[in-house]
């Protein structure tokens, strides 16, 4: 059985937590491997699961990480018990904090007027670039020019923020125009960091009712959890049965 990742349906999520997520993206940063990180939650596993093309986008990525405890979850049913939820925003701040990286960071997304303010809260971080995207589809960036002014800035790691599955798709176009960078999708981390968007309670996470708190319409998100649920029901006896066949 593959050590270093676990299976929910078709879709691969790497085997890891916050503080050795940390370590493997600030390593592989500073030895300009490139690459990209999908930030990976029941509902992208979902989408990846009846779309090939983003399937494909997280099967090429550096690591796909366990955001959100129905992912833990299915990582307790295949026995990996190291695993545990390792969200964007944490990791984002945690990342910008550590000062004694040498980790240089690029901000991708939101808007201009959150970038200035994300340079000016942590003004002791080494933010080396920002840039706000224009509101537009997929095919519509000039991922070439963006990545120029990506690559003089000197950055190491990229964060994208343009939710999920657009920015890991965002950040598969843009690679092969980077010089050795690593990006990372991480949603709404930027205002989080700014104390825009708080974390629900502990007990809130645990649950996995973190979406139910965040989004307004409460109707849609709880119909939407519900048709995850099945989902997570439905992979789960497929990992029960393929444990029992010795299958991985």
């Amino acid at each position: 059985m593959n050590q270093t990742k676990y299976r929910i349906g078709k879709v691969h999520i790497s085997v890891t937590n916050p503080v050795d997520a940390q370590q493997r993206i600030t390593q592989a940063a500073l030895e300009v491997k490139g690459g990209y990180v999908c930030v990976s939650n029941m509902r992208t596993v979902v989408y990846a699961n009846k779309h090939d093309d983003y399937r494909e986008v997280m099967d090429n990525a550096f690591m796909c990480l366990p955001d959100g405890m129905p992912l833990v979850w299915m990582a307790r049913l295949w026995g990996k018990k190291d695993v545990k939820r390792t969200d964007g925003p944490n990791l984002f701040v945690s990342m910008l904090n550590n000062g004694d990286s040498g980790i240089k960071h690029f901000l991708l997304g939101d808007t201009d007027e959150n970038l200035a303010a994300m340079r000016e809260k942590y003004c002791n971080a080494n933010i080396v670039g920002c840039y706000s995207p224009p509101f537009c589809g997929l095919d519509e960036y000039d991922y070439e020019g963006i990545a120029k002014q990506i690559n003089e800035s000197g950055a190491d790691v990229v964060w994208v923020s343009l939710r999920a599955p657009k920015q890991d798709f965002f950040a598969a176009r843009i690679r092969p125009y980077l010089q050795g960078k690593m990006c990372v999708g991480v949603g709404a981390a930027f205002r989080f960091a700014l104390g825009e968007i708080q974390h629900p309670n502990k007990v809130v996470q645990k649950l996995g009712l973190t979406g139910l708190v965040w989004r307004k319409n409460k109707v849609r998100t709880l119909w939407d959890n519900m048709v995850r649920f099945l989902h997570l029901c439905l992979y789960s006896v497929q990992i029960i049965f393929a444990r029992l066949n010795g299958k991985n």
